[in-house]
């Protein structure tokens, strides 16, 4: 089996490429870049095939997978589609699903499969149990048997798929996406207007507000540009948007009037929305993280001059060290000198 993963400039790529080696050895996979220097070498130390030809890599393909920036996915599937190989199977990962999988099917030949998907999570997960894939197939394709193959795969993986239309995917999108983006980077921008140092209000932290400042700083850390494209490309931002900013007017109008009345009302209506059941799960959830951070702390300290186990939650390596001391900045110490920032470990 050829599978060639078309990519531009995201990451993304390169862990879908491992993720198929891994669970499909003897699958030869091509992936394809702009840099040949650069991506020749990435592809020699991860055993994958490279070209720089992305007309050449689908030709050749029986599985052809887009991870491409939105900005240049529908060029990109535009040049590419039409050479698809009889048979084949044509995948994208985009964030916003309209484009794609109109586009795909427009120009893909008549016996090529198009599946278009989401898989909602970064790069930097050792394996798919418990992520999100979405998946937005035209009604004729869920009898075929690739497509059945692909969710037996991910049930098999302990995925959680969910099937859907690629203009309910949008819908949901703009609130997912965007409302929890726009959310998160007026957050950080209104501390900065307000030339408040986020390290000092750290020192006044509750385990919430510590959660929701670890969400705000992971987004902003992120490509800018995926962020812009989701808010320019996905047709139904604008009427978030537009309830976004009603809904602030409220809230602002209110204080101004110091009417706490109406301020309650919006937020008791708002609760009974949020019916009880979905309350329950965001405080069993959180309780939950909040236990996490703090039993851990508490089986480092009593464990000083013992040894631990500790995983790397980015590259998975294990290693057994004999705890010394820890920090109030989350450094831990060992008795070899060697010191770690406990967030980028789990204790085994």
């Amino acid at each position: 089996m050829n599978i060639s993963v078309i990519w531009w400039t995201s990451w993304f790529w390169l862990w879908t490429a491992n993720f198929l080696k891994k669970h499909f050895n003897q699958a030869n996979v091509t992936i394809t870049g702009r840099n040949i220097e650069k991506w020749t070498k990435i592809a020699k130390e991860n055993d994958l095939n490279f070209t720089n030809d992305n007309i050449e890599a689908i030709k050749n393909a029986d599985i052809t997978i887009f991870s491409v920036p939105i900005a240049y996915m529908e060029q990109t599937i535009k040049e590419c589609a039409p050479y698809a190989k009889s048979g084949s199977v044509l995948v994208d990962v985009c964030s916003i699903k309209w484009f794609p999988a109109n586009t795909m099917k427009e120009y893909a030949p008549e016996k090529v499969l198009v599946i278009p998907t989401h898989p909602m999570f970064w790069p930097y997960i050792e394996d798919i149990a418990g992520q999100i894939f979405v998946l937005t197939p035209m009604e004729e394709v869920k009898q075929d048997e690739r497509y059945i193959f692909l969710k037996d795969f991910l049930n098999k993986q302990w995925a959680k798929i969910i099937e859907t239309t690629p203009e309910n995917h949008d819908k949901m999108m703009a609130v997912v996406q965007w409302l929890t983006h726009i959310n998160m980077f007026t957050i950080w921008e209104t501390i900065k207007r307000l030339s408040i140092p986020v390290e000092e209000t750290l020192n006044f932290v509750s385990p919430i507000y510590k959660l929701m400042i670890s969400s705000v700083a992971r987004y902003v850390w992120h490509d800018a540009k995926l962020y812009g494209d989701i808010q320019m490309y996905n047709p139904e931002v604008l009427k978030v948007h537009d309830k976004f900013m009603e809904v602030l007017k409220d809230f602002n109008k209110a204080v101004q009037n110091k009417d706490e009345d109406k301020f309650i009302s919006i937020i008791d209506g708002t609760r009974d929305y949020f019916w009880k059941e979905n309350t329950s799960f965001g405080q069993k959830y959180t309780d939950k993280i909040i236990y996490l951070m703090t039993h851990q702390v508490k089986i480092i300290n009593e464990n000083i001059w013992n040894e631990l186990v500790f995983k790397d939650i980015y590259n998975w390596e294990e290693k057994k060290w004999v705890v010394k001391k820890f920090y109030d900045n989350n450094i831990l110490e060992f008795d070899n000198g060697e010191k770690i920032d406990i967030n980028e470990y789990v204790i085994v």
